[in-house]
């Protein structure tokens, strides 16, 4: 089993942004861990709570989704590997209210196939341990901006190109790069490996190809690159 959570020991810090963030007055900043670890519930829980948000943890899957349907909206930060329920499974259950969770899943043990359920269900990111302090604060930023606009988020794509052109032809070499292997299941930690740049440079060239492709969440770019790719 992968104990490692975080990939050094550092002093927490804050949240980025964590007073501008802008969310609704009625939009609590509060984050579900679901883990069946509780180390790993404490290490996480201690960094968010330090970080500004308000945290409440499970360590069986099952009472989180007992509890769920009462819970206000926030994000949920769920282990993949926990028995009986896994992080997939939890964030399956939740996809009827895609506006009032957003989910990040953890695994010490990502693959292709794992990855690419988790984006095509909407999850927010997906983190292989051990991964960075800021690398979780960052997504968690991410997923409550996408509760802000939950709205927005069943979006309608872009208009389908003329036939011969792509979305993807926007793009520059790099981001063009970053998105292939974000489509077929790469996180950002493997993607920065496989191209020799770092997590930040991943995070930078997915932003701003995401921008060029007019689309606001990972679940969207999936679904745009499956329907222009399958027309080519």
């Amino acid at each position: 089993m992968n104990n490692q959570v975080f990939e050094n020991d550092g002093e927490f810090g804050p949240a980025p942004d964590a007073d501008s963030s802008g969310l609704n007055a009625s939009l609590a900043e509060c984050v579900y861990l679901v883990d069946d670890d509780l180390e790993v519930l404490k290490l996480i829980g201690t960094m968010l709570r330090i970080s500004g948000y308000e945290v409440r943890a499970y360590s069986a899957p099952s009472e989180f989704l007992d509890d769920s349907k009462q819970l206000p909206p926030g994000v949920v930060v769920t282990d993949q590997h926990m028995g009986l329920i896994e992080g997939t499974e939890v964030q399956r259950r939740l996809s009827d209210r895609p506006n009032h969770f957003k989910t990040i899943l953890i695994t010490g043990y990502s693959t292709t196939s794992l990855a690419v359920t988790a984006m095509k269900n909407g999850a927010v990111t997906v983190l292989d341990k051990p991964f960075e302090c800021s690398d979780l604060l960052a997504a968690v930023k991410e997923a409550f901006r996408q509760l802000k606009h939950a709205d927005s988020f069943d979006e309608v794509l872009p208009p389908v190109l003329p036939s011969g052109e792509s979305y993807l032809d926007r793009l520059s070499v790099r981001e063009r790069d970053v998105i292939e292997l974000i489509y077929r299941g790469s996180t950002n930690k493997s993607t920065g490996i496989q191209l020799g740049i770092s997590y930040k440079t991943v995070e930078k060239h997915r932003s701003s190809a995401m921008r060029k492709l007019e689309v606001a969440s990972m679940a969207s770019l999936v679904r745009l690159l499956d329907r222009d790719l399958g027309r080519q």
